[in-house]
Parts: structure tokens; C-alpha cells; sequence
């Protein structure tokens, strides 16, 4: 039998107790950043979720809060709150100190957290922007008893201008007024890639890989997110996220291991004191992949460089990269799968263990692990096919 459970939003966080227009740099203008919910009555009432507000104001607010349309805003004291789930039988034990405004879910053990916080405050921004709000959007989409949380998900952000008569809409993400991804710059028009814009799927993820020299992109100045990525490509990106080894020590290993011939897999190798030769590019990287041990090519000794990734080929080079030991288990790439799963590093356009990954999707990955993100939807184990 389904159970109902009552979505309390309680606003904390002290704010300053000074007007913002106080406190602005010279040349800067306050952006509201709020939240919302983009749910239907009729979702809500299927799996019985109803919505309670307290805290910036104290009165008491129908289910109606969690349906599109009201965008909650942080009150002059406080710019965040945090939401909870309880059952209806302990509801009704409570109903009492929620009419009244004295309930505090935060010392009830019985109300059961949200799986991500909304997001809103205020942003302080250059006066010459149009921005004049930032929109959060959420949804509930259950009621998880076994982990003991209300599951909610970002969906997109809404950044509205006063020189447009509809708001820019970037999926998949949420604006952060704190901290993290995506970021205050995001209010800039900077250009990382030449094909990558602000609207591109995980625009923040490629931002952050180029921002911190994971990733340069192409020669003509494109990053090719929709492309699916070689094994060749894969490597260098993981030496760049994960590894500081020198390239000269790795090849001199293994140089004065063959003469001055370095065969690292059957197909890749270089003569050393050959100059009619031209190494391939992805040497070095391969290189410091198979001295590091997260690269060990195929029973045949070969490595097939050019050869397109797919998920759980990927999932185990890059957690060899990122240091991560994964049990023996069957089919092999169990492991692999489950430990990106339990850091929330499997985004949803992955659906099958042998899809083969985009440039894009492997920068969400190596975003997600490096940043210790986890505030976006991620597929487990049982999810793919």
C-alpha cells in the first residue's frame, strides 16, 4: 500500500542583516536566484507528496508550493531552504506544531531529507548584464523509504533578461549561488570551444576539463562533444585529469628495457634513435597509462588505439586512472559500474554498458569524480541494459 508523505521546506541560513544595496560593489547589481518545482497536482497526489512551508515567514502553505509556477525565494533573513518528507501517520502527530509554526523537521527523526537541497540566494553581478533572475527548477520524483530520503532532481535553470521576453533555458543543470557547478561565470559569455555554448549538453563539465588543462580540444579550436571518443583519445584525458607522471621518465623505462626500440603494445611502439619516424601523438600518453597500470591493452598485446570506447571499457580505464581498486566480479565490468554509480557518475544518457560514449559524456564522468559532484541524476546498475 502506498504511503503519503508530507514535503516540509524549512528556511535556514542566516543572512546578513544589512540591505544588499549597502553592501554592492560599485558597478554591481543584486540577482534573486529562486527554486521551483516543476510538478503536477496529479503527480503529486499518484504518489501521495504534499508540500509544507515554515520557516521564512512561519505560515503554512498547501502542496501547491511544489507545482510550477511559485518560485521560492529567499526572505530578507534567510537564502536557503531545506526540504523533508514524513509519513502521514506521524503528519498528523505534528500537525499541530506545523499550523502553529514551531515544527522543526531538522529535530525529527522521523522526517526524512531530500536528496539534494534547493538552490537560492542572491547574486551580486556587473550592472551592465540584463540578467534580472536566475530560476532554479526541481522535481520530486518519489519517496525512497530504504534510503530513507525524499528524491528530488534538478532539471534546468531559467536565466530571464530584461531585454528578452522569454528566459534562456540551459537543461540540466542548476545555477550555484554557493559553490560548485555550474558557477557565478556562467553569467559571462565566455567562449571555451567554438562548438560549445551555454546550452550545449554538459557545457560545465567540458568548461571545467578545459579550465583546469584536462582537456585543449581540437586544432581548429572545437571540442566535438556529440563525437564518440577513441581509446587513444581516452588515455590522454585521463594522464591530464589524473596523473603528473613525467613522459620522459615513462619512455626511458622503457627503453632501457628493449634497446631503443619502446614497444609498449604490439601497435604502438617508436624507435627511438629513428628521426624518419614520427611517433604517433598518443605516445607518451599511452605510455604513462601502461607504466601506471590503468592500461593493459587486449589479450592479443595490442592496445587499438583508434578504436571507439564504450561505457565499460571507459569505466575501467578511468577508474584505474583514478586510482579506484574494483573486486573481481562477474560479468567484470560489475565493479566498475557500481563504484561510478555510488559516486553519482553515470548521467543518464548512458543506457546500455556497451553504448559508446561521447567526448561530452566523458567529460561529465571525469567532471563528476574529480569535483566530488553529486547533486545531478546518475543511473545505477540496474538501470543500464
Amino acid at each position: 500500500m502506498k504511503k503519503t508523505c508530507i514535503a516540509i521546506a524549512a528556511g535556514i541560513l542566516a543572512f546578513a542583516n544589512l540591505a544588499l544595496a549597502d553592501i554592492l560593489p560599485p558597478g554591481q547589481k543584486v540577482v534573486p536566484v529562486c527554486a521551483s518545482f516543476s510538478n503536477t497536482e496529479s503527480m503529486l497526489n499518484t504518489m501521495a507528496v504534499y508540500g509544507y512551508e515554515t520557516g521564512v515567514t512561519g505560515e503554512k502553505v498547501d502542496f501547491s508550493s511544489f507545482i510550477d509556477g511559485e518560485c521560492f525565494k529567499p526572505g530578507y533573513k534567510f537564502n536557503t531552504y531545506k526540504v523533508y518528507g514524513v509519513k502521514t501517520d506521524h503528519a498528523l502527530k505534528i500537525n499541530a506544531e506545523i499550523d502553529a509554526g514551531t515544527y522543526d523537521p531538522s529535530k525529527d527523526t522521523e522526517a526524512y531529507p531530500a536528496s539534494i537541497q534547493p538552490e537560492m540566494g542572491y547574486l551580486n553581478v556587473d550592472s551592465a548584464l540584463t540578467t534580472t533572475e536566475i530560476k532554479n527548477i526541481y522535481k520530486i520524483i518519489g519517496f525512497d523509504e530504504e534510503k530513507h530520503v525524499l528524491t528530488i532532481v534538478p532539471l534546468q535553470y531559467e536565466e530571464s533578461k530584461s531585454d528578452r521576453t522569454t528566459p534562456f533555458i540551459f537543461k540540466g543543470g542548476i545555477f550555484t549561488v554557493s559553490a560548485g557547478y555550474p558557477d557565478a561565470g556562467i553569467l559571462t559569455d565566455t567562449t571555451i570551444f567554438s562548438d560549445v555554448t551555454k546550452d550545449t549538453p554538459y557545457y560545465y563539465s567540458i568548461k571545467y576539463l578545459k579550465e583546469n588543462n584536462i582537456v585543449s580540444g581540437y586544432p581548429d579550436g572545437t571540442f566535438k562533444p556529440d563525437n564518440t571518443i577513441n581509446r587513444a583519445e581516452l588515455a590522454k584525458i585521463i594522464v591530464g585529469a589524473f596523473h603528473s607522471a613525467s613522459v620522459a621518465d615513462c619512455m626511458a623505462h622503457y627503453a632501457s628495457q628493449s634497446s631503443t626500440v619502446v614497444k609498449l603494445f604490439t601497435d604502438v611502439s617508436v624507435d627511438m634513435l629513428s628521426s624518419s619516424v614520427q611517433p604517433p601523438w598518443y605516445l607518451d600518453y599511452v605510455c604513462v597509462g601502461k607504466l601506471d597500470g590503468f592500461i593493459k591493452g587486449y589479450p592479443d598485446g595490442s592496445f587499438k588505439p583508434s578504436q571507439e570506447i564504450n561505457f565499460v571499457e571507459a569505466a575501467k580505464i578511468i577508474l584505474g586512472g583514478f586510482g579506484t581498486i574494483t573486486e573481481t566480479s562477474d560479468p567484470w565490468y560489475k565493479g566498475y559500474v557500481e563504484y561510478l554509480a555510488s559516486r553519482g557518475a553515470i548521467p543518464p544518457s548512458i543506457q546500455y554498458f556497451n553504448q559508446k560514449i561521447t567526448r561530452g559524456e566523458m567529460a561529465e564522468i571525469i567532471f563528476r569524480l574529480k569535483a566530488n559532484y553529486t547533486a545531478s541524476p546518475s543511473q545505477k546498475y540496474s538501470d543500464l541494459k
